[in-house]
């Protein structure tokens, strides 16, 4: 009662104790809007801002403690609907979700940089994010979006280059946008906030008394005069339990259900290679037996909708529901060392790319790695995230682009087939008596007891996922993740062919940063950078800690290098020196040292990026088109450095210095 008679006093004389102004012949008090009833705007909008959802996230969107998005989030064209969905049962915004509005007329101030956060920090910087919690400063920065170059007025887009903190309000204040030789203007609905005038902008006027006593305070205590303010807004960020919860609940769900001597299985074919790659088809130079067969994992999907889409199957209390099995083929491939060496060798998983397949597994780079510094090569289809995907993804994005988050579900089961597959090669297969699966000396070809974790582009940024969750890996290599799929899709020439595709399914300037920004909350159960803060230092309930390296290749044009970045800062990952390149954020450490998370860069040679706000630009002259990502792999120092990591978990100097090539390895 008394802080509610406080808030009343507050808001009849103003923060400063001065009667609130008004606009010149209305009747009444700030309390009552001075009698106006507000009819600019539309219901369930905003409206502090041009267009509906912006700015986003916003309180706004908040009921008791669900989201509550506008429906549509756009409007219908023919047979395609763009609604909120299961995103709406969140009880807060996404850690990854950017941070879009409008200002009409404003332009970003010269020598405002894309991806430079440390400027974010000082005073002066046009836009300032607060962790109201903490007091502190977000780092970010603030650019145009490239994808909506029609939009009128322009999107805004703040990037947070750290994940959003969970479970607190973040305070959002614009300050410093230009409009000519001057300072844009506040807009009319929010200068009635600012400035305790009268509102005629539907739901304003409700939220005078969260801005009063939560945005504008915040503000203010980081330096931010509420007169300067040109826009200002605030949201909830979901908590961590929230995020990951479900996942967790699933992995345990799953793992709970296998058998106690390990997962079933089924051995379909065993190929035998020679030394000199005879054998048949399957085989290869470097590798002597191959083993395809099936994997049994406790299922938690229910059956495929009419649009494909598999969901969690739940209980009334929303626990995850384990009933019969997913059958997934998996392949195991055992290097010649394994047979000629001195013992067995390591079992690693490798993750494929971007709605690959497993047969990236039979790559010869990797091959020929696996036999010359020893281990076996385990792999699988990552379901949900597969080529077998592909037609589900675009049907959903072609007819009901809201429902796109619901897709991750499927994606939780692949990384479940995942973890049952680590327990089978250190445990049931591992009992097989199949004499082509053993050494000379009988012993078993590889070592149940070591399993590590490799994955590139999709595999590193999935993998993340996979690490955090995983109870039977202790070290994994990262190879070109990224993390916060809004950011990483936005910089990716991979997201081309689907964002030409939202866009001519949908037909509206906002279409693709409408996708892109809700997406970074709908996925955020999913999202790496949701889970990178658990790989090292903050192991997720009922998992070990683990040991990651994240390897990035400088110029990559299909995960940008900040997504590596910030998805390594989530980390507490390091920056292993000597260096290419400071990076914020990243404290930075000498070879060798063994830090638990750490990052090395990689320079092929391929010039600095001139056109920032969209993806690198590559070299046209250059193999790829100068695109290095998927060259650090097949680079024999960075192969070198990654195993004596895996096997010891020290990082060590294999570049002579900062690791700088000349082209594609």
């Amino acid at each position: 009662m008394r802080l509610h008679a406080t808030l009343l006093f507050t808001l009849a004389l103003g923060c400063d104790g001065l009667p609130p102004a008004d606009d010149g012949g209305s009747t009444g008090t700030l309390e009552d809007n001075f009698g106006v009833t507000e009819d600019v705007g539309a219901e369930g909008c905003d409206n502090l801002a041009p267009g509906c959802l912006w700015p986003f996230p916003s309180d706004a969107y908040v009921d008791g403690d669900r989201l509550a998005l506008p429906d549509p989030l756009l409007p219908s064209r023919g047979r395609t609907s763009f609604r909120p969905g299961r995103t709406n049962e969140q009880r807060g915004f996404g850690a990854a979700s950017p941070i879009v509005f409008q200002l009409e007329g404003a332009q970003i101030p010269a020598g405002v940089a894309p991806l430079a956060a440390a400027p974010s920090l000082e005073a002066g910087y046009p836009t300032v994010v607060i962790d109201v919690t903490s007091g502190a400063r977000i780092p970010h920065w603030v650019e145009t979006d490239f994808l909506s170059p029609d939009l009128e007025p322009p999107i805004f887009v703040i990037r947070p280059a750290v994940p959003l903190p969970r479970g607190t309000t973040i305070v959002v204040g614009v300050t410093g946008m230009r409009a000519g030789s001057g300072l844009a203007p506040a807009g009319a609905a929010f200068a009635a906030l600012r400035d305790r005038t009268v509102s005629h902008h539907r739901g304003v006027h409700a939220r005078r008394a969260h801005f009063d006593g939560v945005v504008f305070p915040a503000l203010e205590a980081a330096g931010v005069p509420r007169s300067s303010l040109q826009l200002a807004w605030s949201f909830p960020v979901q908590s961590d339990e929230d995020a990951t919860r479900h996942t967790v609940a699933v992995r345990d769900a799953v793992l709970g259900a296998l058998p106690a001597d390990g997962p079933s299985y089924r051995i379909d074919e065993v190929h035998v290679c020679d030394p000199g790659g005879g054998g048949g088809a399957e085989c290869h130079r470097s590798i002597r037996v191959i083993i395809d067969g099936v994997v049994r994992v406790p299922s938690v999907m229910s059956p495929a909708d009419a649009l494909g889409v598999r969901l969690v199957r739940r209980d009334a209390s929303g626990a995850p529901v384990v009933e019969g099995v997913e059958e997934w083929p998996f392949r195991l491939q055992l290097p010649h060392v394994a047979f000629e060496g001195d013992a067995p060798v390591p079992v690693l998983q490798y993750g494929h790319g971007f709605l690959g397949r497993r047969r990236e597994a039979n790559n010869g780079w990797l091959r020929d790695m696996a036999n010359r510094l020893g281990f076996a090569i385990l792999a699988c289809d990552m379901q949900g995230m597969s080529e077998d995907i592909t037609s589900v993804w675009t049907d959903v994005l072609l007819s009901e682009g809201g429902r796109f988050p619901e897709l991750s579900e499927l994606a939780w089961q692949g990384v479940m087939n995942q973890l049952v597959q680590q327990r089978l090669v250190k445990t049931s297969l591992a009992r097989e008596d199949d004499a082509r699966l053993r050494r000379a000396d009988g012993r078993l070809a590889w070592d149940p007891e070591t399993v590590w974790y490799y994955g590139n582009s999709q595999g590193g940024s999935v993998g993340t996922v996979v690490m955090a969750l995983s109870v039977d890996v202790q070290r994994g290599v990262l190879g070109v993740p990224g993390s916060g799929y809004p950011f990483l899709l936005h910089r990716s020439t991979a997201f081309t062919p689907f964002a030409d595709l939202i866009a001519l399914s949908y037909r509206f300037p906002e279409a693709l940063p409408t996708f892109l920004t809700v997406l970074g909350t709908g996925w955020d159960a999913f999202d790496p950078l949701t889970f990178a803060p658990h790989l090292h230092g903050a192991p997720l309930p009922g998992t070990p800690d683990h040991a990651v390296l994240y390897h990035v290749a400088k110029e990559d044009r299909q995960v940008h290098n900040e997504a590596s970045f910030i998805s390594a800062r989530a980390a507490g990952a390091v920056l292993m020196t000597p260096a290419l390149r400071p990076v914020f954020g990243l404290p930075e450490v000498p070879y060798p040292a063994s830090p638990g998370a750490a990052v090395v860069e990689v320079d092929f040679g391929i010039p600095d990026d001139p056109t920032p706000l969209d993806p690198p630009d590559g070299d046209p002259s250059q193999p790829d088109g100068g695109d290095t990502h998927g060259w650090l792999r097949a680079y024999p120092p960075a192969q070198d450095q990654m195993i004596h990591f895996l096997r010891t978990g020290e990082l060590i100097d294999v570049c002579g210095g900062a690791c700088v090539t000349s082209g594609r390895p």
